[in-house]
């Protein structure tokens, strides 16, 4: 097989498991169709992890260019697998294949999910190595679509709200992006990233205005995919709403991709050899600025949540504020460190919206201030070792960045960034001391005793779990814990492994340079540890206080509309376009 027919296989896996993942909706034979689901997502998860290490040697080599179908290079489909796309394919497929195990134990099951498990799958590794506009602009929305109809996969009617919102936002956003491809195409009939920046090259102003326009508009609709603030206000809703294992997927995955998948295109521009008149400068210094302050609003807003995966929701906002600090560096090292993160935050956000989701289930509620003693619920659910418990703590320790886990690496590459004398340290800073808090927060659900009327309906998103009638009642199933275990154990292991791990990311990012500061155990790291678990907890004991949960209600209770999200929409474009055309 050739290297360009391997590189494939990540993409077309996936589809080919769809097949079967299709035939099991057909057959109405449980045992057959479960079997059929098993062979999906043989072929289109775990076969592509087996392909990658193929395919490593070729990506160490510098890289697979081709072009898929009979049209010129620059307006063909262009994919190109370097070092870039095999680190997200890595990250993106682990985290399917551990989050779909998760399903067969908590749900959704059945041929239509995996099918449109493994649609989702095909759509993330196609944007991973895309190398032209236009196919970029196709993965995205057939990512979307996915994404739209898992989100609605609980069968919840605020789930569907979700769904909807999210359809109507990204779609809105989508549209633009299309406009920038087209303003990109009218100037330089081109829609390979390599022709466009060829194209522009030969423009006497180098496109100007209409470039730049054209660039603001596709760097904004990706933003909200990204969902970065002002453009988060989709997520929350959508994360809560959704199935636990597909919660993990859409953030531990979805949220970093389009992020990745822009910076190829604007990586290209940084290492044309004719610099191309586009003023990236000061579009990368928005998206930093954007970034520290997302950081510290995503906790801020966490911390003043009930529900606790609408909790972990917000987090997921604020953690992408720390990639997107690391990322707009524009520097190889940068990249290295945002990517390391984005991968930590994968695993442990992924094992924290599990962990939690099933003590939510177990417990008969999410809302923080009302589930305690989750730990013997599980236990009477069946998980009499207190695995989910164990596993959470994992996870709430890797998102605290304490050490030795993977959470605690990533973090230092990202902040050892920046030095104490920038405003972005301290913003990095706060944000991580008030994840501090909300773990703790978070972490109480485990402890105390039931309380009278828990496992009610409540007011903060009724019971997790709703047991069919005539079945029994809620049970922690092998399946589910096999997930949680699977993803406690990469906690552990690429927090233990971060250095080599490092150098690995590094080299694939074509740098010598290993984001992973080489002190990262020493005293002055450990020492700063200790004052984030100290400031966590004073900040903890705020919040929890009556003035600190009247404060945290008032933030909970401001009113979102969509209309809220066109208009952040509208002013984070003029922001882009703004920035780049006048700075």
């Amino acid at each position: 097989m050739t290297e360009t027919n391997l590189a494939l296989l990540p993409v077309m896996l996936p589809l080919a498991g769809a097949v079967f993942g299709l035939a099991a909706k057909s057959i109405h034979r449980p045992r057959v169709s479960a079997a059929l689901e098993w062979a999906a997502a043989g072929i289109g998860l775990f076969a592509p992890l087996a392909v990658l290490v193929f395919l490593l040697p070729g990506v160490l080599s510098g890289g697979i260019t081709y072009a898929v179908g009979s049209r010129g290079a620059s307006l063909g489909i262009i994919q190109r697998f370097d070092g870039l796309s095999w680190l997200l394919d890595g990250m993106a497929f682990s985290a399917l294949a551990i989050a779909w195990i998760y399903t067969r134990g908590a749900g959704p099951r059945g041929g239509l999910f995996t099918t449109l498990f493994l649609i989702q799958a095909a759509a993330l590794a196609a944007s991973a190595s895309c190398a032209d506009l236009f196919n970029l602009f196709v993965c995205f929305e057939v990512l979307g679509i996915a994404s739209y109809a898992l989100v609605a996969s609980s069968e919840k009617p605020k789930a569907f709200l979700a769904s909807f919102n999210y359809l109507g936002i990204s779609s809105a956003a989508m549209t633009f992006f299309l406009l920038g491809v087209f303003g990109f195409y009218r100037l330089t009939g081109a829609l390979s990233y390599e022709g466009i920046i060829r194209g522009l090259a030969l423009l006497p102003d180098g496109g100007g205005a209409p470039a730049v326009l054209s660039l603001a508009c596709i760097a904004a609709a990706t933003l909200v995919r990204v969902a970065v603030m002002p453009l988060s206000g989709w997520l929350p809703d959508a994360h809560a709403s959704a199935p636990h294992g597909v919660s993990a997927v859409l953030s531990g995955v979805l949220l970093k991709t389009p992020l990745f998948a822009l910076g190829r295109f604007l990586w290209d521009f940084l290492a044309a050899p004719d610099r191309v008149f586009l003023p990236l400068a000061s579009l990368f210094s928005l998206l930093g600025i954007l970034g520290a302050l997302t950081a510290v609003a995503g906790v801020v807003l966490a911390l003043s949540q009930r529900d606790a995966k609408r909790l972990l929701a917000y987090h997921s906002i604020s953690q992408i504020g720390y990639v997107m600090s690391a990322w707009a560096l524009a520097t190889p090292a940068g990249f290295a460190a945002a990517f390391l993160h984005a991968f930590a935050h994968s695993v442990f956000k992924s094992l924290l919206f599990i962990s939690v989701g099933t003590a939510a289930d177990a417990g008969g509620t999410r809302d923080v201030y009302k589930l305690r003693g989750a730990a013997a619920a599980l236990k009477k659910a069946g998980d009499s070792r207190g695995i989910t418990a164990v596993c959470f703590a994992v996870g709430a320790l890797a998102i605290a960045a304490i050490p030795p886990l993977n959470g605690f690496a990533s973090k230092q590459a990202v902040v050892y960034r920046f030095s104490p004398g920038q405003w972005q340290y301290w913003m990095l800073t706060i944000a991580g001391i008030g994840t501090m808090a909300s773990m703790i927060k978070l972490g109480r659900i485990f402890f105390g005793k039931r309380t009278a009327g828990q496992g009610g309906a409540g007011d903060h998103g009724g019971p997790a779990y709703e047991a069919p009638a005539g079945t029994a009642e809620f049970t922690v199933k092998p399946a589910m814990k096999t997930a949680m275990l699977a993803w406690a154990v990469l906690c552990i292991v690429f927090g233990i492994g971060a250095v080599p791990f490092g150098a690995f990311v590094g080299n694939l990012f074509n740098t010598e340079y290993n984001p992973v500061p080489a002190g990262l155990l020493s005293l002055s790291s450990l020492g700063n540890t200790v004052l984030y678990a100290a400031g966590g907890f004073l900040l903890y004991r705020a919040a929890a206080s009556g003035p600190g949960k009247s404060l945290c209600r008032r933030i909970r209770e401001v009113p979102r509309s969509f209309q809220q999200l066109v208009f952040a929409f509208s002013l984070a474009l003029l922001l882009i376009a703004g920035a780049m055309l006048f700075t």
